[in-house]
């Protein structure tokens, strides 16, 4: 029985040690994990030339002082050769979009990055045109080709006026497919080139969750001062009422005093 008390007593010991190391490696692996997500920012910018990266990065910044916040930042884009894209200004908040060279963008996003404790929210998305950006200038390059063509065929003295005007509404097709081609490409080079960064700025402090008593109180003046647009509103329509009714009554009076008048003169005669 000791023995088997022994035996029993080592299995549990070996288990136990077991258990131990797993959770230890579970968590050195969690540990790893949120380093390496923590570093995972800086790896999504990557400048590649013979890739089309198109970069949208979008910030919540909240702090007190957030409008010296903005003008640092502001600032640090036009060293690196930014520009503001819109602006939407607000009391407490503003949202701005700003527009980086891709070569610049890491160095704007670890600069916002620096303020500790002012991000709120941070993501950045990325999506890879080549492909798409690859088929257009494929296209455009054949479409070119082609209206050289048909433009070379126009030099020919032999045409007759079907030919010319055939190969002329041809070409017109093409210019019209090219200036698409031309925008989207246009678009899609913009879009590269100079990375989207859109912020979110919010003043700490301004704002608190209302509370039964304050979202109450505000009904009830909403209420009072709906009831008063009314009356205001029917104000003129009252007025014209009560000079109508006026009027009727002055009438029927009248109309009435003149028929008691006819009965009394009526009686006398008699």
């Amino acid at each position: 029985m000791k023995k088997i008390a022994k035996v029993l007593l080592l299995f549990l010991f070996c288990l136990t040690l077991f258990a131990c190391g797993k959770n230890a490696s579970y968590n050195g692996a969690d540990k790893g994990g949120v380093n390496s997500d923590s570093a995972s920012d800086s790896a999504k910018i990557v400048v590649d030339d013979d890739r089309k990266i198109i970069y949208n990065v979008s910030y919540v910044l909240e702090a007190k002082d957030i409008k010296g916040y903005q003008k640092k930042i502001e600032g640090k884009l036009n060293e690196l050769t930014g520009y503001i894209e819109t602006l939407d200004t607000r009391t407490y908040y503003s949202t701005c979009v700003y527009r980086v060279p891709k070569a610049n963008l890491d160095t704007f996003v670890q600069y916002i990055d620096s303020f500790d404790g002012l991000t709120n929210d941070k993501s950045i998305k990325t999506e890879d045109i080549s492909s798409s950006y690859n088929s257009y200038q494929a296209r455009k390059e054949v479409l070119e080709a082609s209206r050289t063509s048909y433009v070379k065929m126009l030099e020919d003295d032999t045409l007759s006026v079907h030919d010319i005007i055939e190969i002329n509404d041809k070409i017109e097709k093409i210019d019209v497919e090219l200036r698409e081609i031309y925008l989207q490409l246009d678009t899609y080079g913009s879009l590269v080139d100079y990375s989207t960064v859109t912020v979110h700025y919010y003043e700490k402090g301004e704002y608190s969750e209302p509370t039964f008593f304050s979202e109450y109180a505000e009904y009830i003046g909403d209420f009072f001062i709906t009831i008063g647009k009314v009356i205001l509103y029917l104000l003129p329509f009252a007025a014209l009422g009560g000079i109508a009714a006026v009027i009727t009554l002055c009438s029927i009076k009248h109309h009435k005093n003149k028929k008691n008048n006819k009965k009394e003169n009526g009686n006398k005669e008699e």
